[in-house]
């Protein structure tokens, strides 16, 4: 038996155009660039764990509890003015680990579907997971100068990168990291199941369901076309009669606290 649980990691506040590009025309509109408050939405920041019989998998960290003290000078300008943080008591990943049982320690694996700072924010709370993973592209663009990834986060972690291509990470297909590359590079998507009854967790492939059900773009990505590819692949996935959940890491969506596989 198979366990995920999705656990709630605070949330942010963006402009309505940078999950869903059709809600303007304005190609800065995602920044909140002189926009007013009515076009702002708070979404979810969500991380999850997975309870394999091989092993304690948590995909993404969401933000760290430092981001409590002062959330401005955490982000950075260009990132609060974007997308601001909000991490309340009970809800940083150590605490959300700790309530379902278990120490950082325990894990086997940290999976990280890329590196902005709401998904591998608490990287350095989880530093004593026997492993800590991303994908190769996604690691090389993590540490390039770019103010959507802060370096200072990870400086003392022990990072294991893993090849842009399917990567079963038990070799019996149960839990299958896959590329869905284009809001970021070397974005990743954990595919956790057999073939006739699995899940898919899509970290930021798309935002919500007008993603893959309408193919709407979110407002920014780091390659246009590699996004358009990966919501096709959303939508084969969401429609599969196999696959019980698509489960995006900013989906307004309310989603079951676990399932079972």
């Amino acid at each position: 038996m198979i366990k995920v649980h999705v656990l709630p990691c605070g949330s942010t506040v963006v402009d309505e155009a940078l999950p869903f590009s059709d809600q303007s025309k304005n190609p800065l509109a995602f920044t909140g660039l002189f926009r007013g408050k009515k076009h702002k939405v708070r979404v979810t920041v969500r991380a999850y764990l997975i309870e394999h019989p091989k092993g304690l998998i948590l995909v993404d960290t969401g933000w760290d509890d430092a981001i409590r003290q002062d959330a401005r000078a955490y982000e950075g300008f260009f990132n609060y003015f974007a997308s601001p943080g909000f991490l309340p008591e009970g809800e940083g990943i150590v605490d959300q680990l700790a309530a379902l049982g278990y120490r950082t320690s325990d894990l086997d694996y940290c999976i990280l579907t890329h590196m902005d700072i709401d998904h591998a924010g608490g990287i350095g709370e989880v530093k004593d997971a026997r492993r800590v993973m991303c994908s190769e592209a996604g690691w090389q663009a993590a540490n390039k100068r770019n103010p959507r990834y802060l370096k200072r986060l990870w400086q003392d972690v022990d990072v294991t990168t893993f090849e842009d291509a399917p990567h079963d990470l038990f070799g019996d297909g149960s839990v299958v990291l896959l590329p869905m590359h284009g809001h970021s590079a070397g974005m990743t998507a954990v595919k956790v199941g057999g073939k006739d009854h699995y899940l898919l967790i899509a970290g930021d492939a798309g935002y919500g369901r007008p993603s893959w059900e309408r193919q709407v773009l979110p407002g920014v990505e780091w390659n246009r076309k590699e996004t358009a590819k990966s919501l096709k692949r959303l939508r084969e996935f969401a429609l599969d009669p196999h696959c019980e959940a698509v489960l995006m890491t900013h989906d307004r969506e309310k989603t079951k606290d676990a399932f079972v596989l």
